[in-house]
């Protein structure tokens, strides 16, 4: 059964300006934080990208900062799953003033040279696919939109900018990819991020993809 349609208030809060707040803190902690990546596991990226996000808000550089908070590795509460075994969100940037907004971001890793980290750890059911099936589904059900960030471990932004949005062509029925992709400019941090715009089972509402690339090499 679909989730019915979210309320207005709450759609009005996925502003431009709310999109683009969210997309300077993953940009602005990002910029912080690209010489201290000396990993390639997606977790530590994600948490040392946390670390630089929640410094960048606790100075409040920037007015606006003040209305935002930010989460790394936050449990999804009531799903399937309690306790320990909860489900958890990767990167979780939220408004904190009216109808408290979250602007949801799974991170994956993109690393040609490990046959698991290709195209496909991307788009399965536990990347781009959460969104569309499972308690991920349901959490974002009265969300419009949610960001897809792919860590970006060899080649090139270009060749993976590619090779992704191949990929979701090829499995546009199984994404339930509903128009085609589109390039699109938010800031000068993400000059190849585009959208994907999907059909879903769990809301009447379908989803926009936000995609953005990050090379996080080892320097």
């Amino acid at each position: 059964m679909k989730t019915p349609a979210a309320s207005q208030p709450f759609l009005q809060a996925y502003s431009a300006s709310f999109r683009l707040h969210a997309h300077l803190l993953l940009a602005w902690g990002y910029e912080q934080a690209k010489l201290q990546f000396n990993t390639e596991d997606e977790e530590e990226i994600t948490d040392i990208l946390y670390q630089n996000i929640h410094y960048l808000l606790l100075l409040e550089q920037e007015g606006w900062m003040a209305n935002y908070a930010v989460k790394n590795e936050d449990p999804i509460s009531g799903g399937k799953h309690k306790g320990k075994s909860r489900r958890e969100i990767d990167l979780v940037i939220e408004f904190t003033g009216r109808g408290r907004p979250q602007y949801i971001f799974e991170a994956k890793v993109l690393n040609w040279r490990k046959s698991y980290q290709r195209t496909d750890n991307y788009i399965n059911k536990d990347g781009m696919g959460r969104f569309m099936e499972g308690e991920y589904a349901d959490y974002t059900a009265h969300f419009p939109e949610v960001g897809m960030i792919g860590y970006v471990l060899s080649d090139s932004i270009q060749d993976w900018y590619k090779r992704l949005q191949t990929g979701i062509d090829q499995n546009k029925n199984q994404l339930q990819l509903c128009r085609p992709q589109e390039n699109v400019y938010i800031c000068d941090a993400f000059l190849y991020e585009w959208i994907s715009e999907h059909n879903r089972d769990s809301s009447a509402l379908s989803l926009i993809i936000h995609h953005m690339l990050l090379d996080c090499g080892i320097k």
